[in-house]
């Protein structure tokens, strides 16, 4: 009876035991097989483009691979990574693109030793790819006892740019480092920025002209009321630009041309940035100032551009730091801003890139355009020149700029989160509505 009940629910029939192992040996072969190709596929997404740069990248998408897909504005520099796998913690491949809107003053050689020193690896190989008119040179980087390989590369682009491409992988396969690596050089396109060149331009014209020329009565003033959305005033702007006339060569600088600014915003979330600039008639030579307080923090920097085009930002805040860079073309400090408008007018430039450094030491790729009356619904019958001014670091601010007949900036529209309207005044009226400022305001409005 008992062999009649075995045989009935099949557990002794012959050839079950041998199926169910053939079956586990298929599960394990496909598993296998998927194995491989999820760690030996490798795809590239679109190409990305960076915003009016002119460079785009395909980064490794696909087969678990984790892409952001845009770039994004860190100081100074745009970046971009992709990460494998995906949804790891701990990924064991990251891929990277960083686009420095300075170069740095270091060599090749001297970044490739000092990566591997940060992770006490070796640089073991060197060499050098052309893709699409950019010559990178790129070094392997090995530590043994981790399997850790990094492949990094690096080039100077035009106007003093840097393009920096990084894969790392850890604990095997190297050649998928390396497949990953020249893939992402292969994808690379990069074409002539046409809007930066055109910035160039207008800056070395300003710089050529000298900025004394450009000074009505060796001075201008610029005020502005700060209103919100309901035209409630919240703070005031103010910028002074003068040409002391001072030649201080004898004392081994000519830093004639000198600036003070303002800018305060009151209530619960107040916000107070005052700024100082000196620089030569030429710009080849500038300090630039800035203090920030809130009702939280205060912090500085100081900026610094010396007469070989080396520019030293110090930041004093919780803990101290100091950077360096290469002074590009189409760089200058935003105080040049009306210059910059003045110019594009006389020239008789639409559109232009050029890179505002700030006063807190950034630089932001900034793009200018001239936008036509008709086309400006706030515009009124006092606009006869129209300014889109659009930072293009993903802050998503614009500013719209309106100057009247005689090219004075009389009224600005500024958007990020919020709108914010500024409209033109003098020293005394912001003396009146703001009198804990008034002595700073009135005594920078004199000055000389």
């Amino acid at each position: 009876m008992a062999s009649n009940m075995d045989d009935i629910h099949g557990t002794t029939k012959p050839g079950y035991d041998k199926i169910a192992l053939l079956g586990l040996f298929i599960v394990a072969l496909i598993a296998a097989r998927f194995i491989v190709v999820f760690k030996s596929g490798l795809a590239f997404s679109e190409p990305i483009p960076l915003s009016k740069i002119g460079l785009s990248v395909s980064m490794p998408s696909g087969y678990s691979w984790q892409s952001e897909k845009k770039w994004t504005y860190q100081e100074n520099m745009f970046t971009i990574s992709s990460l494998f796998p995906l949804g790891s913690d701990r990924p064991t491949t990251w891929a990277n693109c960083r686009y420095l809107l300075s170069a740095e003053t270091t060599t090749p050689q001297m970044r490739f030793e000092r990566t591997a020193a940060e992770i006490d690896a070796e640089v073991v190989e060197t060499r050098q790819t052309q893709t699409d008119g950019i010559t990178i040179e790129w070094a392997r980087i090995y530590k043994p006892e981790f399997l850790f390989t990094v492949f990094y590369g690096t080039a100077r682009l035009p106007d003093n740019r840097q393009l920096d491409i990084e894969v790392r992988h850890i604990a095997s396969d190297s050649q998928f480092t390396e497949r990953a690596f020249m893939g992402i050089i292969e994808g690379l396109k990069f074409e002539d920025n046409k809007l930066l060149k055109a910035g160039t331009e207008i800056v070395t014209k300003i710089k050529s002209r000298g900025l004394a020329g450009s000074l009505d009565n060796q001075s201008r003033q610029a005020f502005f009321l700060i209103k919100d959305s309901l035209e409630s005033t919240i703070g005031f702007t103010m910028d002074v630009l003068v040409d002391s006339g001072i030649d201080n060569s004898a004392a081994g600088t000519q830093l004639n041309i000198r600036s003070a600014g303002l800018f305060y915003i009151r209530g619960q979330n107040s916000f107070e940035q005052a700024t100082s600039f000196q620089c030569s008639n030429d710009l080849n030579e500038f300090v630039y100032k800035s203090e920030l307080s809130t009702r939280t923090s205060r912090s500085g920097t100081e900026t610094i551009q010396d007469s070989n085009g080396i520019i030293t930002v110090r930041k004093f805040q919780a803990q101290f730091e100091e950077k360096i860079y290469r002074l590009g073309p189409a760089m200058i400090p935003d105080v040049f801003l009306d210059q910059l408008l003045l110019q594009m007018l006389e020239s008789g430039g639409k559109e232009i890139v050029i890179d505002f450094i700030e006063a807190n030491g950034k630089i932001v790729p900034t793009l200018i355009a001239v936008i036509e009356a008709a086309e400006d619904t706030p515009a009124d019958k006092d606009a006869a020149y129209i300014f889109e001014l659009e930072l293009l670091d993903g802050r998503g601010f614009t500013e719209r700029i309106y100057l009247n007949e005689q090219k004075e900036a009389y009224k600005r529209l500024a958007r990020q989160d919020n709108i914010y309207i500024l409209e033109r005044t003098d020293a005394e009226s912001i003396a009146r509505e703001f009198p804990e400022h008034a002595e700073y305001v009135l005594q920078k409005n004199r000055m000389q």
